[in-house]
């Protein structure tokens, strides 16, 4: 992955450890294991913050309140709202306190909602993987290496749209509309060692028939797709993903745009995908400085939001890698800047 994605030193817990450090230089006072639970709002004014320790609750005033609470990936009956039953299948890829409290709170305020209510970042993982927390060792990027079958052993979309990081975003939701929510991506011994290694190990035969039955699949629909997609495939030579080397199925649909290799070295592989939820785009609209709109289109007197509580503003179609430590460090900056500018006013 260093060949197409940048990564800093230590990862997302020296982020938030940088900040967390930060914080305590500056003299600021962090509630741990506290949760806001509710906003006391009179006459478009933020009054103060309930917060919710354990069994206690108190009020937290303050001349202004910046809202960076997530979205409501972690509540699948409100996810369920909009996908019914598939939302079950969901994984999630984070925290579970991701719930949307905060963020149906400001909606009961009066928030005006922005962002599809169906959207959210989502990317292909292990199907494996625990329901909760499993972060980004349970993520696979092995499609683009081999094809992906639906549970009726039928490809569904183009692997080798375009480089994965303009792509892998979109896999949650296309798993997430297939029958059971589940899929497999086939791989065989040419390409296993071409992608980062999953979590757990894949599921591994030395026929495509027996690959399928061991997957829990019905042998002959796979085996005819990688047959015709063997047939379709133009590759011979080794895949360079970091490029679009336009080598493509011919006569195939849907079609493999780029590194087409046949599958026909056994040993062959087979890796489980469930869709894995990251954030949910429908959030609250904001104005240019950050400032909560209400269902009018005025904004709050005192109150800003920034990072996935607000993506909705963002996101409307189409996601590229980091985009959401993008939306959370340039509105979180901004936010800041702008209430700590309201409350020395």
């Amino acid at each position: 992955m260093g060949r197409t994605n940048r990564f800093f030193l230590g990862g997302g817990k020296a982020l938030v450890n940088a900040y967390y450090d930060t914080a305590a230089r500056m003299g600021i006072d962090v509630r741990y294991e506290a949760c806001v639970v509710d906003l006391i709002v009179e006459d478009g004014r933020v009054q103060a913050v309930v917060v919710r320790n354990g069994e206690s609750q108190e009020h937290v005033r303050g001349r202004a309140v910046a809202v960076a609470a997530g979205g409501f990936e972690a509540n699948l009956e409100w996810l369920a709202r909009y996908w019914g039953a598939a939302a079950e299948n969901f994984i999630v890829r984070g925290t579970p306190y991701n719930d949307g409290t905060l963020l149906a709170v400001l909606l009961g305020k009066g928030a005006m909602p922005v962002g599809d209510t169906r959207g959210f970042h989502a990317i292909a993982v292990d199907a494996r993987a625990p329901r909760y927390d499993g972060g980004i060792a349970t993520r696979l990027d092995a499609i683009p290496f081999g094809i992906t079958v639906n549970r009726l052993g039928r490809r569904f979309y183009d692997e080798g749209e375009d480089l994965w990081p303009k792509r892998y975003a979109i896999w949650g939701r296309l798993i997430a509309e297939q029958p059971g929510q589940i899929a497999y991506c086939l791989v065989d011994s040419k390409t296993i060692d071409r992608f980062l290694p999953p979590m757990y190990p894949p599921l591994r035969a030395g026929s495509l028939a027996d690959l399928a039955a061991a997957a829990g699949l019905e042998p002959d629909p796979v085996v005819r797709t990688v047959e015709e997609f063997n047939r379709a495939a133009a590759g011979n030579a080794a895949i360079r993903s970091e490029v679009l080397d336009g080598v493509g199925t011919r006569g195939l649909t849907p079609p493999k745009s780029n590194w087409a290799l046949p599958i026909d070295r056994p040993p062959f592989f087979a890796l489980p995908l469930r869709p894995g939820i990251t954030f949910t785009y429908m959030g609250v609209a904001i104005d240019e400085t950050t400032r909560v709109l209400d269902k009018t289109g005025r904004p709050f007197a005192n109150l800003y939001a920034a990072g996935e509580i607000m993506s909705g503003n963002i996101l409307s179609a189409g996601y590229l890698g980091g985009f959401g430590l993008t939306i959370g460090t340039v509105f979180g900056r901004l936010a800041g800047q702008e209430a700590v500018k309201h409350a020395r006013a």
